[in-house]
């Protein structure tokens, strides 16, 4: 007995059958897709933010003009390091109205600063070498004003002759510890600072935090610091510091 052909309508219902199930199939790929998409786009969102973040500090100061950037500079605790806390507005500066400075316009800060601080400066000071000075600084600096004053502090370290207090030492990164705790102090002025064992251990050049608290140990030890507050082993409460110039 022969079998009829199936009829017109039976092989449409089972073209119209395999159209609906590869339509779906190739839906669920396309969501799948997006689901991939939209995971890789809130992964690059997430980094640019990170990014963003780090090219702008959130922390840095609002200076909203450039002889508020001379009026933070020249304050008491300041004063030793006027030009360097000066390029730090600056950048704070450029960040709050979103403008870099030219070196013409950089200079005309500069002579705005010296017009204020002139009073102040040393007999003799002369305008071209502290204009210098001003340059070499501010090509250097790289953290703006009100950012991590542990970051500032390696900075000015790394730009300024070592303190006096070092030269006890024959350690090259010993004496590098003692100009960062040394800048520390002149950042936070006439208040005690905090350097972790983790941060002292950086500038040490070790991941050893046991190494950084031994050193710092040492340094109160030596009388090149004291400790202004004792911290608590796992408490909120961080041990902070002064340092003791000769």
């Amino acid at each position: 007995m022969n079998t009829p052909p199936p009829s017109d309508k039976s092989a449409g219902s089972t073209k119209e059958s395999a159209g609906d199930t590869e339509p779906q199939g190739n839906r669920e790929t396309e969501q799948q897709r997006g689901r991939v998409s939209e995971k890789k786009r809130h992964k690059e969102t997430e980094t640019l933010t990170i990014q963003t973040k780090q090219k702008i500090p959130l922390l840095a100061s609002r200076v909203a003009t450039l002889p508020q950037a001379v009026k933070i500079s020249l304050q008491d605790e300041h004063k030793e390091n006027s030009i360097f806390i000066f390029c730090r507005a600056i950048k704070a500066f450029e960040i709050t109205t979103g403008v870099k400075l030219s070196h013409k316009e950089l200079e005309g800060a500069f002579a705005l600063w010296w017009s204020m601080a002139r009073p102040s400066l040393p007999d003799g000071a002369d305008f071209d070498e502290y204009r210098f000075e001003f340059q070499r600084i501010f090509e250097k600096t790289r953290t703006p004003l009100g950012a991590n004053s542990f970051h500032q502090a390696i900075e000015q370290a790394d730009m300024c002759p070592t303190p006096a207090e070092a030269a006890r030492y024959e350690s090259p990164k010993i004496k590098r510890l003692v100009a960062v705790c040394f800048q520390l102090q002149l950042l936070t002025g006439n208040a005690p600072f905090f350097i972790s064992a983790r941060d002292a251990a950086a500038v040490l050049g070790t991941k050893k935090p046991e190494t950084g608290l031994a050193n710092l140990g040492g340094l109160v030890w030596d009388g090149i610091l004291t400790i202004a507050q004792k911290g608590e082993p796992g408490g909120n409460r961080a041990t902070r510091y002064r340092y003791n110039r000769q």
